[in-house]
């Protein structure tokens, strides 16, 4: 269960959401070709966002699991759970995939390249895209549905962990997932098995969702989190300097590098977490309040509201608005590929508004209707 003095919602989680998404799209939409000058930090930082992905899984783990800890017992606790789910994710996944794979073909005459990839959309019904896709299995406007695949699949497996397991063994599980994930992406790239594999298979992303999980956990142990506030600098710096240390030996978190698929994507799962639980502890030094207020600016928490649906659009809005600005933004001279990832993201956050005001917050009204109702809640195996 969560710390009674823990709220419920907590504001800077929404700036950590917004973080990644930011990350994510100027990786998505790479065009550095010549990199010297000021545009270094900005490649790099593309080059290496990515890491946004990283930091969704962790959040993930850890949202879903505090909300599976405090439900658990309940009457309808699989009902409630996944009602909420399907609400969240259902509506605008589905009526992307129809619209751009069933509709948008009607409309507009599509390359060759883009109407074979068609052939593949199967796997995009059944949230299992992340299997074929390092086999050149993807659909041309929607190569990163495969971390939705990844969650998608999480959702259906951790109720029933939660379930069965006493929260005190929850730790240790955790732990076992995280060190076999590590194993099981060394195993696949010494089998020959390509880098993609390594980085999309959901048993080699475990790591992130089970670390996010364990702060769940450990978010709801009064002498853990009031640690963790008294000495939340310390536990900042720790995870700064951890992922740092990687830098030099991951290229920098490329994200096919070989180090990078192994050491390096748990070395990252580790330092977010721990920056995760300082957020959540909301520490008492200048310092750590400083960072909660940062993350839980308006602007921030306005993105990661929409972070979802940026996340469905911006791979699309790259193809459709972003491929025609080519032209015109090459004209503003070597930092062409900065103005364009700005494009891009600028174009999917309104976009996302939209959606959200449209579509989405109707279907999440209804999440009401599927309130866990303490019935039988239990305490047992806690």
């Amino acid at each position: 269960m969560t710390a009674p003095d823990q709220p419920r919602h907590i504001p800077a989680l929404d700036g950590l959401r917004a973080l990644a998404i930011l990350l994510v799209i100027p990786h998505n939409t790479y065009l550095f070709d010549s990199i010297r000058g000021w545009l270094v930090p900005f490649a790099w930082m593309a080059n290496a966002g990515w890491v946004g992905v990283q930091l969704f899984f962790v959040l993930s783990g850890f949202l879903i699991t505090r909300n599976l800890l405090d439900s658990r017992g309940a009457d309808n606790y699989y009902s409630a759970f996944f009602g909420r789910r399907i609400l969240r994710i259902f509506p605008l996944y589905f009526l992307t995939l129809i619209f751009f794979l069933l509709v948008l073909p009607q409309i507009i005459q599509l390359g060759p390249g883009a109407r074979g990839s068609y052939a593949n959309q199967v796997w995009l019904w059944l949230f299992l895209s992340n299997w074929t896709e390092p086999y050149g299995r993807e659909v041309y406007w929607f190569p990163h549905f495969w971390s939705l695949a990844v969650e998608e699949q999480f959702y259906f497996i951790w109720p029933t962990v939660i379930a069965l397991t006493p929260t005190r063994r929850l730790v240790p599980v955790c732990a076992t997932l995280m060190v076999l994930a590590l194993v099981i992406r060394i195993v696949i790239l010494k089998a020959g098995a390509p880098p993609e594999a390594a980085y999309m298979f959901t048993v080699c992303r475990m790591d992130a969702l089970a670390c996010g999980a364990l702060a769940a956990v450990l978010s709801g142990m009064p002498r853990v989190m009031s640690l963790v506030s008294r000495h939340a600098v310390a536990f900042l710096v720790a995870a700064v300097l951890l992922m740092m240390a990687a830098v030099p030996l991951t290229d920098s978190y490329t994200a096919y590098d070989p180090r990078t698929l192994t050491l390096g994507q748990t070395v990252l799962a580790v330092g977010m977490t721990v920056v995760m639980l300082a957020v959540v502890a909301q520490g008492r030094s200048s310092i750590a309040k400083g960072l909660d207020t940062l993350l839980s600016l308006a602007p921030l928490r306005s993105v990661g509201k929409v972070s979802y649906a940026m996340y469905i659009f911006h791979m699309p809005l790259a193809l459709l608005v972003g491929t025609p600005m080519k032209p015109f933004l090459k004209q503003l001279g070597r930092g062409y590929p900065v103005w364009y990832a700005l494009w891009i993201t600028v174009c999917s956050y309104l976009v996302a508004v939209a959606s959200y005001h449209l579509l989405e917050k109707h279907f999440l009204r209804a999440k009401r209707y599927f309130v866990p109702q303490p019935g039988q809640l239990a305490t047992a195996g806690e």
